[in-house]
């Protein structure tokens, strides 16, 4: 189901304050981290942490050093052309990696307007670092997997004037940012702010795959999410909001989709090659995989290995069943899949948030259920019991479900 995405610009926007109201909104971390590892194996490890900014709840992207790498590991600042080249050899899904390429291409001429060079010579100093490259492929990423097709910016808050500081050797230049304001051709911007709100990277996300908003969009709004930015001025909340949901204003109902069941039953694969299997179908594309004990021929005690995909995805799940497992021979056939709308909220509990995935028909809550990954989050941050945050975000879940179905 595709779904508009409106930026709303609060206090500032940056590429790490983008990907984090992203994942506050419910993108998984895990196909953000497949993805930024991908292109930078090992380099980083990053999460999405809760703070405040102005006194409103937000994420905000917590990066470190990958495994092994050095903290204080220096790149040359390298153009734009290497890092579009680093998406190109990753294994990145086309549209994740179409996005990833048409952002930095857009950096690329912005740089080279400013800078009067062709736009294979222009060097990004640096916007040239990985830290961009996780930003800009970190968000593709985000987008795909939360299956954003329309990406509206609300109006940017930009410095009417000052300086931002010399860098490598530069001299000082004037806000708002040369680079930034030719990369926003065609938005609308609000004044009253100081310092470097907008940055280039963010700019180049809007430019690249949004387009300027007058208004808040007819939606059914979904899931909410807010990335925070470094630093906490007293003059405004240094927040972006994100707003994802359907476009139109009519409650989605449930969708029946056609998908692909394939399945294989086995007797003779160690407990350990099952597990490879499962994740190897799951990388492929599947939906969801699962085993189910059986009674094999002769009496032998055996397995049944079952995975569910989308029609295209049939291919390659069924090479995986063939590459993984020692069967001779699978079955496949379609199935009619009835499916709730989906949505995200977040429920605040006594020490922390948590994210609830909420299934709707017709506009009413039927069910909702914590996300584990918080819970686990949570419980380790304070060191409780994760079943006992799981109840309290469950009760809290319930909550939400009771209170929608009485409006």
């Amino acid at each position: 189901m595709t779904a508009v995405l409106y930026v709303d610009v609060v206090g500032g926007a940056a590429g790490d304050m983008l990907l984090a109201a992203l994942l506050d909104a419910g993108a998984p971390k895990t196909a953000v981290r497949d993805a930024v590892d991908a292109v930078l194996p090992g380099r980083f490890a990053f999460d999405a942490v809760a703070t405040t900014r102005g006194g409103m709840r937000a994420s905000l992207l917590r990066i470190e050093p990958g495994p092994g790498v050095p903290h204080d590991q220096a790149l040359e600042p390298r153009s734009s052309r290497d890092l579009i080249a680093a998406v190109e050899r990753a294994n990145l899904a086309p549209r994740v990696a179409a996005a990833a390429r048409s952002v930095l291409e857009c950096l690329e001429e912005a740089e080279s307007r400013v800078h009067g060079l062709p736009p294979n010579e222009a060097t990004l100093h640096e916007l040239g670092d990985d830290d961009t490259l996780l930003d800009v492929v970190g968000i593709a990423a985000a987008l795909e997997a939360l299956e954003v097709e329309d990406v509206l910016v609300s109006a940017l808050p930009l410095e009417a004037e000052g300086m931002l500081p010399a860098r490598h050797g530069h001299p000082a230049i004037p806000l708002p940012a040369p680079v930034t304001l030719e990369l926003l051709r065609g938005f609308r911007t609000r004044a009253g702010v100081t310092g470097e709100v907008v940055t280039p990277t963010a700019a180049a996300v809007f430019a690249a795959l949004g387009r300027p908003a007058d208004s808040f969009p007819e939606m059914t709004i979904g899931s909410i999410g807010y990335g925070a930015g470094t630093n906490d001025p007293p003059d405004r909340p240094n927040i972006v909001r994100v707003v994802v949901g359907p476009k139109g204003a009519e409650p989605m109902r449930a969708v029946t989709r056609e998908l692909v069941v394939l399945e294989a039953n086995l007797d003779d694969l160690t407990p350990e090659l099952v597990a490879d299997a499962v994740r190897a179908l799951f990388a492929a594309g599947a939906l969801d995989a699962w085993t189910a004990p059986i009674l094999m021929k002769k009496g032998r005690p055996g397995f049944k290995l079952s995975a569910i995909g989308e029609p295209e995805a049939e291919p390659r799940l069924r090479t995986v069943f063939f590459e993984s497992t020692s069967t001779f021979g699978g079955r496949s056939h379609r199935v009619a899949r009835a499916e709730l709308d989906r949505q995200v909220a977040t429920v605040e509990l006594t020490e922390g948030s948590v994210r609830v995935k909420l299934g709707l028909l017709d506009g009413r809550v039927i069910t909702a259920a914590p996300e584990h990954d918080d819970v686990a989050a949570l419980a380790a941050r304070t060191g409780r019991a994760v079943r006992a945050v799981y109840e309290e975000a469950a009760a809290a879940a319930r909550a939400i479900g009771y209170a929608d179905s009485d409006r």
